[in-house]
């Protein structure tokens, strides 16, 4: 397996920088008064990235991160309680372990509204096995056998390339 920085892009340490974090914050009170008054988020994020002279990744960071109050009020009627028992979870298997692949390469991740957190990884159909998936999923049975869960089901896209390499690693794991 190759050890690559699954997110990596040179240029987020400029568009993600200190000098541009005000912008990045005016830019998502601005969408979010939008979207909360009925407006689509991608008709907004490129206005408002337009007018702010945003770099394609902040808008994707702002467009992977904000929310309408009540979509954000809806995921938190849906949280399951902290201390609640839980015996079996499912788990979207590419979302979870590409985020958590971004993490251990020290890469760019994007908290949303929702406390959500997201990569901007970008993998569309595409995936290849790196030396942080392992590190990844070990992650994962760490903290399911922490909560005690007795059976994880792991949904992996069929159409997305090493869907079953990963399957196969996922079970030998």
């Amino acid at each position: 397996m190759k050890d690559v920085r699954r997110g990596y892009n040179p240029s987020d340490q400029v568009e993600f920088g200190n000098s541009e974090k005000e912008k990045m914050k005016k830019a998502a009170e601005e969408i979010c008064y939008l979207l909360n008054r009925g407006y689509d988020i991608r008709s907004c994020t490129n206005f408002v990235g337009n007018h702010h002279l945003l770099f394609e990744r902040q808008r994707l960071a702002l467009l992977r991160s904000i929310a309408p109050k009540e979509l954000l009020n809806e995921r938190v009627r849906k949280e399951i309680p902290r201390n609640t028992p839980i015996k079996i979870v499912h788990i979207d298997g590419f979302n979870t372990i590409i985020t958590l692949e971004v993490a251990f390469s020290n890469c760019l991740l994007v908290q949303g509204m929702d406390t959500t957190i997201r990569d901007l990884a970008g993998l569309r159909g595409t995936y290849k096995l790196i030396e942080k998936t392992r590190i990844a999923i070990h992650g994962i049975l760490h903290a399911l056998d922490q909560i005690k869960v007795e059976d994880a089901i792991f949904y992996l896209d069929r159409p997305v390339s090493n869907s079953g390499r990963l399957k196969e690693y996922i079970l030998q794991l």
